[in-house]
């Protein structure tokens, strides 16, 4: 009699449990793909070599990237495809339908649910222009209702709700999980008179009353939550909204703690271009790097019950390259060529050359180790990153000696978790 006692209570318990468990899910996770329409290019010249010059975006390749990860994912057992925003170069009308024609549309014919939402670049954008020779011409961009129109088919007309105040809504994924889609863009407060696109990203008082009804009708009915949100809901280094702002949501730890107290475990962000994994509270920022920025990431997700299983996989080949190195030692040159252009802005023109040259290949490769994920300072690096801090001491400044020191250790150390290879408990 015991036994069956036993046996009747294991029934009893699974019978109770595994209707708040969510049943075996496959996800792929792409970001920041910034697909350029090759119509855009047309004549090859010195506006589109200055642009990509102080751009880290490999862009003349976007639209074979873009095919190499459409191709992968065609061949694999995923059914759903997430991507959290920066979906074109700048919002071109053009680099919209080329993503869905090129891509999207592909995947959903093949059985793949499609969700998107907007980033900082795809809506309302006064750098959405086409290049010819020594010349840029503004081209067609679209509006936050275009972005809702153009991708009703990929989250928009299925959503079973929408945010008044955002392009942010709700999907059910399944019937135990559901995907939050948020839309913390600023796009109208872009200036086409000054030419101003808005990077930084937060969400709107009405946004976050959304989210919270969301969030707690979801957890009445014992159904998961996952987010999903172009900008960064966290940090993923010390010291990053100090140094480069506008890549974490104004007033983030707040609306991280409602996030975790509502029931949500997991928010997948890009922008930053670097795959990181970070956590407060209970709460997990999983930012995947750019497709078009090495080393071409994209994740694969698992949920399994309350558990979530992450792997990260990347884009090595692409069609026509053709190139004296591999294209994942082009990516990475490529990428470290943009860094050092954009550090020459960023450390002082009056620390003395050989000093600033040391400190920006250094932090460079910091960079590029970050965008990779999982980055730790080896024992030779760490002694050079106090050799260069003592430098600048010496022959420049004080303070940024301690700048450099903090920050290198900051970008080239990673904390816990792991980035690319993980496991959540997402309940």
């Amino acid at each position: 009699m015991e036994i069956i006692k036993k046996i009747w209570t294991c029934i009893l318990s699974f019978l109770l449990v595994a209707p708040s468990s969510v049943a075996q899910v496959q996800i792929a996770v792409v970001s920041d793909v910034h697909v350029m329409s090759p119509s855009l290019l047309k004549e090859d010249g010195k506006a589109f070599s200055d642009y990509i010059s102080q751009d880290r975006k490999m862009l003349r390749e976007s639209a074979s990237l873009l095919n190499a990860f459409t191709d992968s994912i065609l061949h694999s057992s995923v059914k759903y495809l997430l991507i959290p925003g920066d979906l074109t170069k700048d919002g071109e009308l053009v680099s919209h339908r080329y993503l869905i024609d090129n891509c999207l549309s592909r995947l959903k014919d093949a059985g793949i649910t499609i969700l998107v939402v907007p980033g900082n670049h795809d809506v309302n954008n006064p750098h959405a222009v086409e290049y010819q020779g020594d010349n840029k011409t503004r081209v067609a961009t679209i509006s936050r209702s275009d972005f809702a129109q153009i991708y009703n088919d990929y989250g928009y007309g299925q959503a079973i709700a929408r945010d008044t105040a955002s392009l942010s809504y709700v999907y059910q994924l399944t019937p135990r999980l559901r995907i939050l889609a948020l839309d913390a863009t600023e796009s109208d407060q872009n200036d086409f008179n000054k030419d101003i696109c808005v990077t930084p990203g937060r969400l709107r008082p009405a946004t976050l009353l959304f989210i919270k009804e969301q969030l707690a009708n979801a957890k009445k009915q014992g159904i998961t939550v996952i987010g999903m949100m172009h900008h960064g809901l966290l940090e993923h280094w010390q010291y990053q909204n100090k140094m480069i702002p506008g890549y974490v949501i104004d007033n983030n730890l707040p609306i991280a703690s409602m996030m975790y107290n509502e029931g949500l475990r997991v928010m997948l962000t890009g922008h930053s271009h670097a795959q990181d994994i970070t956590q407060y509270k209970g709460i997990y920022d999983v930012e995947t790097g750019s497709l078009v920025s090495y080393p071409s990431p994209y994740r694969l997700i698992t949920i399994q019950g309350d558990k979530m299983k992450i792997t990260t996989h990347h884009i090595n080949t692409i069609d026509g390259y053709s190139g004296n190195i591999s294209f994942k030692d082009y990516s990475k040159s490529y990428e470290t060529r943009g860094f050092n252009n954009f550090l020459q802005k960023v450390i002082p023109i009056q620390m003395p050359d050989s000093v600033r040259t040391k400190a920006i290949d250094f932090l460079s490769g910091m960079m590029i180790k970050n965008y990779y994920g999982d980055e730790k300072i080896t024992d030779a690096e760490e002694a050079q990153r106090v050799q260069i801090a003592n430098m600048i001491r010496k022959d420049y400044s004080f303070k940024w000696s301690i700048i450099f020191r903090r920050v290198a250790k900051a970008i080239g150390n990673d904390t816990l978790p792991a980035d690319n290879d993980f496991s959540i408990d997402i309940k």
